[in-house]
């Protein structure tokens, strides 16, 4: 083989490894597009590309979005029985995107020692009934009150504060609730 050849196979050996690479660079750095369907599989394996595999459900829309955002705003007030979602029916799809945006950090990491003393979601007086929760990061949830408020409050005020879920499944969510006295 003339050296011509030899360099000309060499130069088609390098761009032909280069094409493939750059192909597979921009293969692995190219985030996938949201799902344009309600289709819960598409949705799956969106999220679990995201990082988020404990989401099932399609995100809600940019109006529940903003109602959520806004409830969420809502500081607590025992005395007169106010909480962010107090009454309100929140399905899966809330509770999901309520923990991926909450705090701007997402869900409590309980793994994570330094996340242990942060405020899970707050869903005191909420009605979670009969909703699927299962899987979920729910680490440090608020769902009524601790036991130095609970002491000086009336049993009305510990209802309203009480979140409802009855009839939830929970199954292998991780629930790591406020302690009573913390």
């Amino acid at each position: 083989m003339n050296q011509r050849s030899l360099l000309h196979s060499v130069l088609h050996a390098l761009r032909s490894a280069l094409v493939g690479k750059s192909s597979n660079i921009t293969h692995l750095t190219q985030l996938p597009h949201r799902p344009p369907t309600r289709d819960p599989d598409q949705w799956r394996a969106y999220w679990a590309s995201q990082g988020q595999k404990w989401r099932t459900e399609p995100e809600i829309d940019k109006e529940r979005q903003a109602y959520l955002a806004q409830r969420r705003l809502i500081p607590p007030d025992i005395e007169h029985g106010i909480y962010p979602f107090k009454d309100i029916k929140l399905d899966r799809a809330d509770v999901e995107w309520l923990l991926a945006t909450l705090d701007g950090r997402g869900p409590v990491d309980w793994g994570d020692e330094s996340q242990r003393e942060r405020e899970g979601l707050d869903v005191r007086g909420a009605d979670l009934r009969r909703g699927d929760l299962q899987k979920l990061p729910l680490a440090r949830l608020i769902g009524g009150l601790k036991l130095d408020e609970w002491r000086d409050v009336t049993q009305g005020q510990r209802d309203m504060a009480a979140v409802h879920m009855e009839e939830a499944k929970f199954t292998e969510a991780h629930l790591v609730v406020h302690s009573l006295n913390a």
